[in-house]
């Protein structure tokens, strides 16, 4: 799969909380297991090695596909994975009301309110060569070493339907659209094998409280720098003549600033392999922004900026889909980091920090990230 910039559980619980027997577990079995547990679900449709750790799938009950990891010697379960492989609404996972095919992200991500963690060799968002898009939610589960990964899909059609509804602003509406499909859980030690332990956390951030009320994470936040451009590559690089708007057809309604627009475009791209970043004015501490496509000519909105998102500053390069930018909310009187992931004219909202008061704001974003 294709990596994209592009990319998740506290308070359904209070409807039907998982005993504590129960929590941590996928259809019945739990990390620290041993493997012979797994004798009940026949013999596995595919066994995998890799190194110390073996990963056998089986299809479960109620359609429900299962993949559990053991590692040698002490044959333990260290891993635990339960996929929805239909298109349909499936059965409850077991936890609160969540429900295979039907729970969206945006639900998931209201009732965790944050947007979980951010893995530094991890995006959380990928897609796959027919167009389908998955974004991956972690969390920790309070109290232990176990880390909870929620996958959202939406299919290559709804996809299609999104950027064809929504242009540009597809991605803000992805996490409406994107269905649960696969919970798994995991050994932190296990996980940050593949995934690195560089992570940092969203504003709001709170682990899984599954056997207590205890929701504060045991792992800070980091370093904002651990955020790196390489996390999302561009796979192409345009060198060829500049193209400009069609300001009096596609791009008609950016006409207000074509001469800015243009004058940006000149110089050549600057972010994402072939795209120009342009910053208008629009008095004192407001700007806005725009990404002009310099070997299409189409012209894209910058998700934020204006007076919601004052003294905005970005920061970004050619060879990455990466956006940083960095702005006020002169009513709460913060600063905020916020990365955006851009692919194919479609931003990802990959994770907001709040750096302190207003007045970090009018340091550089190489001084807030480090």
């Amino acid at each position: 799969m294709q990596c994209l910039t592009k990319l998740s559980l506290i308070a359904f619980f209070a409807v039907t909380t998982p005993s504590v027997s129960g929590a941590q577990s996928i259809e019945g079995f739990r990390l620290g297991d041993d493997k012979i547990a797994l004798q009940r679900l026949g013999v596995p449709s595919e066994t995998k090695v890799d190194g110390a750790f073996t990963t056998l799938a089986y299809h479960g009950p109620d359609g429900i596909d299962i993949n559990a990891t053991y590692q040698k010697p002490s044959n333990r379960l260290v891993a635990l994975q339960a996929t929805w492989p239909k298109d349909a609404v499936g059965p409850s996972t077991g936890y609160g009301d969540l429900t295979f095919g039907k729970t969206t992200l945006s639900e998931i991500r209201s009732q965790m309110g944050s947007k979980g963690i951010l893995y530094g060799s991890q995006s959380p968002v990928v897609t796959s060569a027919e167009g389908a898009i998955n974004i991956l939610s972690y969390f920790d589960v309070s109290g232990t070493d176990t880390v909870a990964t929620f996958v959202t899909s939406i299919d290559s059609d709804e996809a299609a339907t999104l950027k064809a509804t929504f242009g540009a602003d597809a991605y803000k509406n992805a996490p409406a659209a994107a269905k649960l499909r696969t919970i798994s859980l995991s050994r932190r030690e296990y996980l940050e094998n593949s995934h690195g332990s560089k992570r940092t956390l969203d504003v709001g951030y709170r682990a899984i409280s599954w056997t207590s009320k205890d929701t504060t994470s045991k792992h800070p936040a980091i370093s904002l720098a651990r955020i790196k451009p390489a996390q999302l590559p561009v796979f192409r690089t345009y060198s060829g003549p500049n193209n400009f708007p069609d300001f009096t057809g596609r791009d008609k309604e950016f006409s207000n600033f074509r001469t800015r627009i243009t004058d940006g475009m000149s110089g050549g791209p600057s972010f994402a392999g072939e795209y120009s970043v342009i910053q208008i004015g629009c008095g004192t501490g407001c700007s806005f922004a725009y990404v002009g496509n310099n070997r299409t000519g189409q012209v894209f909105n910058v998700p934020v900026g204006g007076e919601d998102n004052m003294y905005l500053s970005l920061r970004y390069q050619l060879d990455s889909r990466l956006l940083v930018a960095q702005w006020a909310d002169y009513d709460a009187s913060k600063c905020y980091v916020q990365f955006f992931g851009f692919d194919d004219g479609e931003w990802s909202d990959l994770l907001k920090r709040e750096v302190g008061s207003m007045d970090d704001c009018f340091k550089t974003i190489a001084q807030n990230v480090r």
